[in-house]
């Protein structure tokens, strides 16, 4: 008995009666095509999570703290003005330091009470730089730290490196910036 896979219908057609031994377009590239895309769209979201993580991660964990005023330079505290209700226990708990360093470096005497309206140094720390940098945003100022770049800059802060440029027409150049320099922000 022959096998045949085409059936001859008439002069011009001819029909397939078995499955084409090499088809031009197998099913499983199919299936590959699909797992692919899946595979781009994981990717796709992962990243942008790590940029959404990124991008809130320059921001502090808390609410900006009333009163406090920017570090000053080259000195290692933090100057707060104090709140009606504040105590030396729940500001060295909101800046993570020892209220025994705070007593120290403000020569406060027992029984340690605070008065609203008063300079407080709180020594530095990770909060009160964290803090520094929220304030800072509030005042649409940036202070130029070790190791960064005039672009990481614009990218740390989401904002275009233009709009950097034109609100510092006097800078000399974006190549050359130091440690403690002053930049506006947009």
């Amino acid at each position: 008995m022959i096998n045949r896979s085409r059936v001859r219908l008439g002069p011009h057609l001819v029909a397939q009666t078995t499955q084409n031994p090499n088809p031009k377009h197998p099913k499983y590239l199919k299936t590959v095509g699909a797992v692919l895309l899946a595979i781009a769209v994981i990717l796709v979201a992962r990243h942008y999570e790590k940029q959404k993580i990124q991008s809130q991660s320059n921001l502090p964990d808390s609410q900006a703290v009333l009163g406090a005023q920017e570090v000053q330079k080259g000195a290692n505290y933090y100057l707060y003005e104090v709140q009606k209700g504040d105590t030396l226990f729940a500001l060295s708990e909101k800046f993570q330091v020892s209220w025994e360093e705070m007593v120290s470096m403000n020569s406060l005497k027992e029984p340690f009470t605070l008065d609203p309206g008063q300079q407080l140094k709180i020594p530095a720390s990770a909060k009160t730089k964290q803090q520094q940098f929220y304030d800072n945003l509030k005042k649409k100022i940036y202070a130029v730290e070790p190791g960064d770049s005039f672009v990481g800059i614009a990218q740390k802060l989401n904002i275009s490196v233009t709009d950097l440029l034109r609100s510092n027409p006097n800078l000399e150049s974006p190549d050359f910036i130091k440690p403690g320099q002053i930049l506006k922000l947009p």
